[in-house]
């Protein structure tokens, strides 16, 4: 279960501990001064290149399990598919819990009642199609996720150099509007501001992702018992 305090954020949600001696979070509004927050941006960075890796394994997985499905081997594509997405759920949910310093524990399918009802769970049990929609969100974490942070910074780190290099032969566009020449100090002050904003923003966007991540990874990969 993932701890529950009061003051995170104002509103007594999920709380991800800093460490694992149990040391609570600074709140929401310290975020960009909250080492925390940078794990968290690490984190939806990396989600990028294994949201690929997940979309091309299960892509691949029922596309076998759909091609073999008039054969002797479709079973046998379908049930490796399910270990897979099993697995990597698993996987992944480790890597959440190690670098988010979260206390969430995946589950897997029981193997202590042998092989037939291993297969039964694998293919109905709660684990495995909860697991799935976690890739899933694994998946839209990592393209959205990415591409808005990365964006955030790149246009920050511009903006906040300004200072250093402006000039008649400046152009800046920030994606709306005419692009804006920046070739007096003013401006390149101006920018600066703006480049300021603009990563204090990601940094707390980041701090967010990482929370949404939490929850997530709470809701769809802590073990329940079935009946």
């Amino acid at each position: 279960m993932l701890s529950n305090r009061s003051d995170a954020a104002g509103s007594g949600g999920v709380v991800p501990t800093e460490s694992s001696n149990g040391s609570g979070s600074r709140p929401f509004r310290v975020a960009p001064i909250d080492p925390w927050t940078y794990r968290s941006l690490a984190y939806v960075l990396l989600a990028f290149p294994l949201g690929i890796a997940y979309l091309v394994a299960i892509t691949v997985g029922f596309s076998m399990t759909v091609g073999l499905s008039l054969t002797l081997l479709g079973p046998i594509a379908l049930v490796a598919t399910l270990l897979s997405v099993v697995a990597l759920a698993w996987l992944d949910g480790a890597l959440t819990r190690g670098l988010l310093a979260i206390d969430v524990t995946p589950s897997l399918p029981p193997t202590d009642d042998g092989l037939v009802p291993f297969l039964k769970r694998l293919v109905l049990g709660r684990e495995t199609w909860l697991g799935a929609a976690y890739l899933g969100w694994k998946i839209l974490l990592g393209i959205v996720g990415f591409v808005a942070l990365v964006v955030g910074v790149s246009l920050a780190t511009s903006l906040l150099v300004t200072p250093l290099v402006y000039g008649t032969d400046l152009v800046v566009s920030v994606g709306v509007g005419d692009p804006i020449t920046i070739g007096t100090l003013p401006r390149a002050l101006g920018a600066a501001t703006g480049g300021l904003l603009v990563g204090l923003g990601t940094l707390y966007l980041a701090n967010l992702l990482g929370r949404v991540s939490a929850v997530v990874a709470a809701s769809l990969l802590e073990g329940r018992d079935e009946t």
